[in-house]
């Protein structure tokens, strides 16, 4: 069954419903999703996006909520079950979907043609969960990206190891990172040095600072950073209070970096460590899996490594319990005589 919904009433739509998302990262993650809908809809891309107002009130927008509200629930299975990509992608974009046809029926009083759309498997998407062990280096592999990164020169130098100390040890997130502020460091008391984190969802957490990344951390602070934001000489209005004025990481000319500087900067360091040159994946999201596998290996507490980490729910951290049963078991078969197979 093809399918047709008017282009400029969709995409009225889409811009309606990001208008209501608070956080740039989720409304960039909505869109790309729902372009994937516009797509099989027939909706071409690239089009000019409609005004993020009035859409109550616009007939081009209602016009193309009929028509979706008028697809039967089969197509909707359909175009689930032909999604690419992984088992995690697809149950997102699924969730965009429904969160999505959710606003526009409330919005104009419409019934959701996907209320009853459910998510990808939910026993594949559990067996995926244990294939991110790929993404957590081991121990041996953060000395070396770590040492790698105390090798670079000059405050650029002494700011991406503090970055990716500060990446491994408190497990942020690269957009926790980059947002991170100098208000939010309370490094003076040894023995509980925390920073305060802006996470997912506009939550903030406490997040312990490790020893080695205290004394990084303090060092960029005390030698680098005040070089590099001496390099921020383009006028502006208000400089004293602009958004890079408290950034604790700065790029080359004094400016707060952005995620994307994150995902350089790690990536250079894993080059010059020699794990791309290996096949290791490393990213930033690959420090913050090591850390929360690294303590749970050490034995941490389960409930700890999720408030470190700021998991809403304690399904999403026992992936790192999951990993450290399978290195067990691993270690298990190598050293128990009665665990080995018969040659």
């Amino acid at each position: 069954m093809t399918v047709q919904v008017d282009d400029a009433g969709y995409r009225a739509l889409v811009a309606g419903f990001l208008a209501t998302r608070g956080s740039a990262n989720t409304r960039a993650a909505y869109a790309r999703d729902l372009l994937i809908l516009g797509e099989a809809f027939g909706v071409a891309a690239g089009g000019e996006a409609g005004p993020s107002f009035g859409v109550e009130d616009d007939p081009g927008a209602r016009r193309a909520a009929l028509q979706m509200a008028a697809i039967p629930p089969d197509w909707w299975q359909r175009w689930r079950d032909a999604l690419e990509g992984r088992q995690s992608s697809r149950a997102r974009r699924v969730a965009a979907v429904r969160a999505f046809c959710r606003w526009w029926s409330r919005a104009l009083a419409l019934p959701n043609p996907v209320q009853d759309l459910r998510p990808p498997s939910a026993a594949a998407r559990g067996q995926e969960r244990l294939q991110r062990e790929v993404s957590a280096l081991t121990p041996s592999q953060m000395r070396r990206l770590c040492d790698a990164a105390a090798a670079m020169p000059g405050p650029l130098g002494l700011r991406t190891h503090a970055l990716i100390e500060v990446l491994y040890g408190c497990g942020l997130r690269a957009t926790e990172a980059s947002g991170l502020d100098m208000s939010a460091l309370h490094l003076d008391d040894l023995d509980d040095p925390y920073v305060v984190v802006l996470g997912k969802g506009g939550r903030h957490r406490a997040v312990a600072v490790p020893v080695v990344a205290r004394e990084v951390l303090t060092r960029y602070l005390t030698t680098g950073r005040p070089e590099l934001r001496a390099r921020d000489v383009t006028p502006r209005k208000a400089q004293q209070q602009h958004r890079d004025a408290d950034a604790v990481f700065l790029g080359a000319r004094g400016r707060r970096i952005g995620r994307s500087d994150v995902w350089r900067e790690v990536n250079r360091a894993a080059d010059k460590a020699g794990l791309v040159s290996e096949g290791v994946r490393v990213f930033p999201h690959a420090l913050r899996h090591s850390c929360g596998t690294h303590l749970v290996q050490a034995g941490v507490d389960i409930r700890y490594v999720q408030a470190h980490l700021g998991h809403a729910s304690p399904v999403t951290t026992e992936v790192y319990t999951h990993i450290t049963a399978s290195h067990l078991r691993e270690d298990f078969d190598r050293a128990h005589p009665r665990a080995r197979r018969a040659s």
